[in-house]
């Protein structure tokens, strides 16, 4: 099976990084491309303005989405649409600030050879998630194919199908959140949501080029509006846990009988 395309996001200023993943990835026999990341630090509000909903940030989280934030959403969200246009099936979408493990291509052959209907597998979560399922193993080291409880952090490394990036391209076109806030939302967006336990793509640790805003103050009535939300989301999340649980999965097709 032909291992899928790497796209390294990276800004064209992060020298030292880009020469980084070059030299780790060609140690390892990758093939991968660089892709220049949008940066944020450079854009006018006009050149996003009709996309624009960072109110709801501000209410759900008290502070506002920063430049490179933004930045790093647009990033995303034009490597989704690359792929649909170029009619890439799958493709491996990395930052440039992670540290690839050695088993990291027989991971990959083993989640598209697994059998199991997937839209999104996060090969680098931050840190050990609560899960709800374990899928199967992916390698004899015993890492897995799982499913999270809630929301993981992070887009360090995602294994994403063409399918997937359908979906978002139309679920993340108004900048409401940051990019790995809306794209795990797997109980809203529709779709199979999975990762590696443990990961096999981790961050090196080096101090982030985003940058995050500090919190502004927020009103009564929006810390209420975001408390809401977060019961709603709840809910949400474990109907929605219910209704594709891995017997339901597998009764459907989902995976191999």
């Amino acid at each position: 099976m032909t291992a899928p395309p790497i796209f390294v996001v990276s800004l064209e200023r992060e020298t030292e990084r880009r020469d980084f993943m070059r030299s780790q990835l060609a140690s390892l026999s990758l093939d991968f491309q660089i892709f220049d990341a949008v940066d944020g630090s450079r854009l006018d509000e006009g050149d996003y303005r009709d996309r624009w909903q960072g109110d709801w940030w501000k209410v759900m989280r008290g502070r506002e989405l920063s430049p490179g934030e933004i930045g790093c959403f647009l990033s995303h969200y034009a490597l989704w649409k690359r792929m649909v246009a170029t009619g890439e099936e799958h493709a491996v979408i990395m930052e440039d600030d992670v540290i690839v493990g050695q088993g990291y291509s027989d991971v990959v052959r083993a989640v598209l050879g697994c059998g199991w209907k997937w839209d999104i597998v996060l090969l680098s979560p931050r840190k050990r998630y609560p899960t709800d399922c374990v899928l199967c193993q992916l390698d004899d080291s015993g890492r897995s194919l799982v499913r999270f409880r809630r929301r993981v952090g992070g887009c360090l490394a995602y294994l994403i199908h063409i399918d997937a990036a359908r979906v978002l391209l139309d679920y993340c076109r108004n900048i409401r959140a940051p990019i790995d806030w809306m794209y795990a939302e797997w109980w809203r967006n529709g779709l199979s949501f999975y990762g590696t336990d443990p990961a096999v793509v981790s961050h090196r640790k080096s101090p982030s080029t985003i940058r995050t805003l500090p919190k502004v103050g927020r009103t009564f009535d929006e810390h209420a509006i975001a408390l809401l939300y977060r019961i709603m989301d709840w809910r949400w999340r474990a109907r929605s846990r219910r209704l594709h649980s891995p017997e339901r999965l597998a009764g459907n097709g989902g995976a191999p009988v």
